[in-house]
C-alpha cells in the first residue's frame, strides 16, 4: 500500500477516538519517500492517551495494509507513547502526547527551562518541530495555538540560550591540550563540541530555533547575523582538523569563528 495512503487511513482511525485532540505530522510534508531511510513523525495530542490495548484495538481495522507494528516503542518522557508501522519500507511513528504535557513543555522550554540537550535530543529542536508542525487533525484550534505561541519568538528565550552556548565555545581546557599533543581524534571530541554549542548560539543570535544538524548550511545561508563566509569556515575548521600537521590552523580558525561571533 502507498504509504501516504496508508498515513492517511491511519490519521482518520486516530482522530476518531474522543481523546484525541489533534494530530501534526514533522518535517517536510511534500519530500520524497526513501525506503529504510525515510519516516514520518506524527504528533497526537489527546486529553488522556489511550491505552496500549486500545490503540492496538484502534488499529485493527488497518490490518493488512502495513507490513509490521512494534507497539510502544517507546512509553512516556520527550517522545510520548510511541507505535511504529512499517510501510512499503517506511516507518511511520504517531507518538501521544497529553495535550496538557505537550502545552506544559512547551512553555517551560520558551521560558528557558530545558536549554541542556538531553542526550541527542535538543529540547528547543522541538519548538521549531511545531513551528513548522503541519496540522492534519484538530478540534479547538489545539495544535493552531499551541503553534501561534511558540511562533512568538520570545526575546529571554533566546538571549539566555545565547548566553548559555557562548561561553562554551571555546573550552580552553582541552583546545590547549589539542594544541599540544596534536592528536586527531582527540581534537576531533574537541572540533564536535565547539560546533555543537557554535551552531546553537548562532542559531539562538538569529531568533532561530536550532532543529539539528539537518539543513544547516540552507539555514546558515539565510542568517543575517553571522561571520563572514561562515559555512565555508567550519568546514575548514573539520577539513583542517583531520591531520596532525594542519591541527594548528584549524585551531586558529576555530578561535576566530568564536570571536567573530561574539562581536556580533
Amino acid at each position: 500500500m502507498d504509504v501516504n495512503a496508508f498515513k492517511n487511513d491511519l490519521v482518520s482511525v486516530i482522530s476518531n477516538c474522543k481523546s484525541v485532540y489533534g494530530i501534526g505530522q514533522t518535517g517536510d510534508i511534500n519530500a520524497p519517500f526513501i525506503p529504510g531511510k525515510s519516516d514520518i513523525d506524527l504528533f497526537v495530542i489527546c486529553e488522556t492517551v489511550p491505552s496500549k490495548e486500545e490503540r492496538m484495538a484502534m488499529y485493527q481495522c488497518l490490518s493488512g495494509k502495513y507490513d509490521r507494528l512494534d507497539m510502544e516503542v517507546c512509553a512516556g518522557g520527550i517522545w510520548g507513547y510511541g507505535d511504529i508501522f512499517l510501510c512499503d519500507g517506511i516507518d511511520v511513528m504517531p507518538m501521544y502526547f497529553t495535550i496538557t504535557e505537550m502545552r506544559g513543555y512547551i512553555e517551560e522550554v520558551l521560558a528557558g527551562k530545558h536549554l541542556e540537550k538531553e542526550g541527542r535530543f535538543y529540547p528547543i529542536g522541538r519548538l521549531a518541530s511545531i513551528e513548522t508542525l503541519n496540522v492534519l487533525y484538530e478540534i479547538e484550534n489545539s495544535w493552531s495555538d499551541l503553534i501561534a505561541r511558540v511562533k512568538e519568538h520570545p526575546k529571554a528565550l533566546f538571549q539566555s540560550w545565547y548566553a548559555s552556548e557562548i561561553w562554551r565555545v571555546i573550552d580552553e581546557e582541552d583546545l590547549s591540550r589539542a594544541a599540544l599533543r596534536h592528536e586527531v581524534l582527540f581534537y576531533h571530541q574537541v572540533v564536535e563540541e565547539f560546533i555543537d554549542h557554535f551552531l546553537q548560539a548562532l542559531y539562538a543570535k538569529n531568533n532561530c530555533y536550532f532543529p539539528s544538524r539537518k539543513r544547516t548550511e540552507a539555514a546558515i545561508a539565510s542568517f543575517q547575523k553571522k561571520p563572514t563566509d561562515c559555512y565555508r569556515r567550519l568546514l575548514k575548521v573539520v577539513e583542517l582538523g583531520a591531520r596532525e600537521e594542519t591541527i594548528d590552523e584549524s585551531i586558529m580558525e576555530l578561535r576566530c569563528l568564536a570571536e567573530e561571533l561574539k562581536k556580533i
